[in-house]
């Protein structure tokens, strides 16, 4: 899993990423933006990624902060945590229409769905 330097130059404005990872704070879009592009890294990976020095238990602690968020997933790999993508576009999308529904169609995608259409066969 070696990680190369990495300057985040359009990065983290990828429409690739998910919504949520794109919207974190600078440090923490960062360190999941190198998680993402990588697919999976260490803590020491990420700290070697980075475009600007963090100590390892700085870094640790973001990963955690963001397996808690839910944009991120670990798991063990021998005396090490691994950190993995917990979201993909797809989940954003989706999280993205269930909220729309919530606050404009008593929470009906069924409904959100039938004034989409009708919008769309106005065309």
């Amino acid at each position: 899993m070696a990680l190369q330097q990495n300057s985040l130059l359009g990065l983290t404005d990828d429409p690739r990423l998910p919504y949520e990872v794109r919207v974190l704070r600078r440090r923490e879009r960062e360190i999941a933006s190198i998680i993402y592009k990588s697919r999976a890294a260490t803590a020491d990976e990420v700290v070697k990624a980075l475009s600007t020095r963090l100590d390892n238990a700085s870094v640790r602690s973001m990963l955690n902060r963001l397996v808690a968020k839910g944009i991120l997933k670990r798991t063990m790999s021998g005396t090490a945590f691994v950190y993995l993508p917990a979201l993909t576009s797809a989940d954003s999308r989706l999280k993205a229409l269930r909220q729309f529904a919530d606050d404009f169609f008593d929470g009906s995608l069924g409904r959100a769905a039938q004034t989409i259409k009708a919008l769309n066969s106005r065309r």
